[in-house]
């Protein structure tokens, strides 16, 4: 965890003016397309997270999206630690065109997350004395804040990629996601 928040800092250090920078402008047919209304879905992979998203994409800046992610479970000797989050995230985006290189866009995002974390302890008890064997289960919820930032690119009209990063509190992970559009 120690390594992800420098070189975070650095790529939004370099990406940040690539911003600044305009657009390329877009070819007459994806330029009509490009400020329409689509869903999409998509599949998230990250740091012990694997998820969906179902999107809306409002217009050509800006989407709304609703996620699942099912963090890995963890286990101990006696405690099985499960979790699952869900939120929504309004995503905001700017083209970016280098020289020769397909454009992408650069975006950033703020929303909502709601995790779940369900604990089961077991405690064996001692064979032959009248310590029963229990079990004991927790669950908690925290309810966060969430940013983020990243590079989406349009692989074809339908198909796009992203690389991202949230930060959740002081917790910050890194993902990948592929993205499929639909009308």
């Amino acid at each position: 965890m120690e390594r992800i928040l420098p070189i975070t800092l650095l790529s939004f250090a370099i990406a940040a003016p690539l911003v600044a920078l305009p657009a390329a402008a877009a070819p007459a047919s994806k330029a009509a397309n490009s400020d329409a209304t689509r869903m999409y879905v998509g599949a998230q992979l990250g740091d012990s997270i694997v998820g969906g998203l179902l999107g809306l994409q409002i217009n050509s800046t800006f989407s709304f999206e609703a996620r699942y992610d099912y963090i890995d479970t963890i286990y101990y000797p006696n405690t099985t630690i499960k979790a699952s989050s869900t939120g929504v995230a309004l995503l905001g985006m700017h083209p970016v065109q280098l020289g020769d290189m397909d454009p992408f866009s650069i975006f950033l995002k703020a929303g909502y997350e709601r995790t779940t974390t369900k604990t089961t302890t077991t405690d064996p008890g001692i064979p032959g004395l009248p310590f029963p064997a229990t079990t004991t289960v927790t669950t908690t919820v925290r309810k966060r804040a969430v940013v983020g930032a990243g590079m989406q690119f349009d692989l074809s009209p339908d198909v796009s990629g992203r690389i991202g990063m949230n930060a959740v509190g002081s917790e910050h992970s890194v993902y990948i996601t592929a993205i499929y559009k639909f009308f």
